[in-house]
């Protein structure tokens, strides 16, 4: 059972969540529609992708080093500033017209570094907050789905302010949201996150998180088909622009129709998660999730139509917010306590950081072969991949075993 405070506390952590990702899809949105309306080059939206997602391959695990051995709440209030001084500076550069494509690449670069080194502190912060482990599984995965709606609330509303206030007003409401989430997370009280105890150096921590989480077949194996998933979706986020002009002829309403696809389905994915009641079968989910994703492009590459479009993008963030979720439990349960944070980081390092070098070698792929062959290509390597993985994940029932028997983990909440 949850305490009084506790529910506070998630209530206080969902908002501060929630409302940094409107902000984020807000920024997101804006900036991606001007370098696409400028240049009408997918070149240009391959390297915009790459220069977001870089800094998870580099920072990421660094992050998990910060979220070991210091104060969680406090690193996130901090970069909760950084996003506030981020989003201010993108807004001054508009209002002043000198918002060029390489100022946009260096605040996504920023931007995406900031995310790095705060996000296996946020993910972390849920099992200081929850006390009773059968709770944490749920909270777990509604906290999944708070990207999701960020997404709904930012693409429902991202046409309607483009058109009455231009991207100066879709900017200032990023700040806003912003703020919001810094003063809702000032709230959180009481979390109780274990002392550190690392002595070793930075340097010697990154190492030893690395070779931890690589050495363990199953850590590694759920960090991989994540940031397969990831793949996918990182490419549709960023594709958008193209996908909805090249296939389906629209503009910037439609474009906001297809974010909110997206985010019906992530929140479809996070709700799911947060109405079970355990972990049992999680992995097999995990499985179908490779296969869906890979269903959806095949889909979003053959469709000309928004409705039946619209299907395809609401599978796309199903597959990746129910993999994020399912991965961002997972990882916690089997891992040590004083490795969660590193764990957390070189899984973010993988989904997001190998993502970024996908997206610019397949957005150059774009010009020679072809939006629709490239997500043909894509779609048939995800599902090849699934394959592979539910072949090997047969073979290692004893490795799952032990990890059960050592944490203690009940027989009907196997997730395999």
């Amino acid at each position: 059972m949850l305490t009084p405070q506790e529910k506070k506390n998630i209530l206080h952590y969902f908002t501060s969540d929630i409302s940094v990702f409107i902000s984020v899809y807000i920024m997101f949105m804006s900036m991606i529609w001007i370098s696409y309306d400028h240049s009408k080059s997918s070149a240009e939206l391959g390297i915009l992708g790459f220069v977001q997602n870089v800094p998870f391959m580099l920072f990421s695990i660094c992050g998990g080093v910060l979220a070991d051995r210091f104060n969680r709440k406090k690193i996130i209030i901090g970069f909760n500033c950084l996003f506030i001084l981020n989003s201010s500076l993108i807004l001054i550069f508009q209002i002043f017209n000198i918002l060029s494509f390489n100022f946009i690449l260096l605040f996504c670069f920023c931007l995406g570094s900031f995310y790095a080194l705060y996000y296996p502190s946020l993910v972390a912060t849920v099992k200081d907050m929850v006390s009773d482990p059968k709770e944490f599984p749920k909270i777990m995965g509604a906290a999944s789905s708070n990207a999701k709606i960020g997404q709904l609330i930012a693409s429902s509303t991202f046409s309607f302010l483009l058109k009455t206030i231009g991207a100066v007003g879709t900017f200032m409401t990023g700040v806003f949201f912003n703020i919001v989430s810094l003063v809702s997370f000032l709230f959180l009280k009481g979390l109780k996150q274990n002392e550190p105890v690392q002595t070793d150096g930075v340097f010697a921590q990154i190492s030893q998180g690395l070779k931890y989480t690589l050495s363990n077949k199953i850590l590694t194996g759920i960090i991989l088909v994540t940031a397969l998933i990831s793949c996918t979706f990182v490419f549709v986020s960023f594709q958008l622009p193209a996908i909805d002009t090249s296939f389906l002829k629209g503009g910037s309403t439609d474009l906001g129709i297809m974010f909110i696809a997206g985010a019906v389905g992530g929140l479809t994915a996070g709700i799911y998660l947060g109405k079970r009641k355990s972990t049992k079968n999680l992995l097999k989910f995990l499985i179908i999730c490779v296969f869906l994703s890979a269903f959806a492009m095949f889909g979003l590459s053959y469709s000309r139509f928004l409705g039946i479009s619209f299907i395809f993008g609401m599978f796309v963030d199903f597959s990746f917010i129910a993999a994020m979720g399912i991965s961002n439990t997972l990882l916690q349960l089997f891992s040590d306590k004083d490795k969660v944070g590193r764990v957390l980081g070189v899984n973010i390092m993988f989904s997001w950081g190998l993502s970024s070098v996908l997206m610019m070698v397949f957005g150059f792929l774009i010009t020679p072969l072809g939006l629709e062959t490239v997500m043909i290509i894509l779609g048939s390597i995800t599902a090849l991949l699934g394959v592979l993985y539910y072949t090997i994940l047969k073979k290692q029932k004893n490795l799952l075993q032990n990890i059960y028997t050592e944490k203690n983990i009940p027989e009907g909440s196997y997730p395999y």
